[in-house]
């Protein structure tokens, strides 16, 4: 996707990324600003999402550094490649998989060996594709002040700081 034209439609996929996110991201910034003008973090109305208050470890005085929401990693990743689909750009066809077997354990009595202690076969996927669309996802996410951080296999965090 290095082309100019591969560029522009992550781009256009990420915008849209961010238009299905647009009502998390809604309820984050009005929570990080009321927030900031002294509210209560128990008062602000979250519309149901789960969302969380950062506080710093160091600051006694537990004053919320920020808003922070989790979302399931695969529920991302399926939304990203939902949003990518719909545009035209199929991410699963770009998906190379690796198969790592199991090697072989040689035991007392074994003389050429065998897989009575195999840790199983390992599959992994690979899509520089997907990484690149999640990559400009981040860039639009930062232009609005936002970081965000994905832990594989377990949620995508997205981290509003306060003003």
């Amino acid at each position: 996707m290095t082309t100019a034209n591969g560029k522009y439609m992550l781009e256009t996929v990420a915008s849209k990324v961010l238009e299905g996110l647009d009502d998390v991201l809604r309820v984050m910034q009005r929570a990080a600003e009321e927030i900031a003008i002294g509210k209560p973090p128990e008062e602000i109305d979250i519309s149901g999402l789960p969302l969380y208050m950062a506080r710093s470890k160091e600051d006694q005085s537990g004053r919320v550094r920020g808003v922070v929401y989790a979302m399931d990693y695969d529920q991302y990743m399926e939304m990203l490649d939902q949003v990518a689909t719909n545009s035209g750009l199929c991410i699963e066809e770009l998906t190379e998989l690796e198969v790592n077997l199991p090697q072989m354990e040689f035991g007392e009595d074994l003389v050429t060996g065998g897989f009575e202690d195999f840790k199983g076969i390992c599959v992994e996927r690979h899509n520089q594709c997907i990484l690149e669309l999640m990559e400009a996802v981040s860039v639009l996410l930062q232009r609005r002040g936002l970081s965000v951080a994905c832990i594989p296999d377990e949620d995508v965090l997205f981290y509003l700081p306060l003003k």
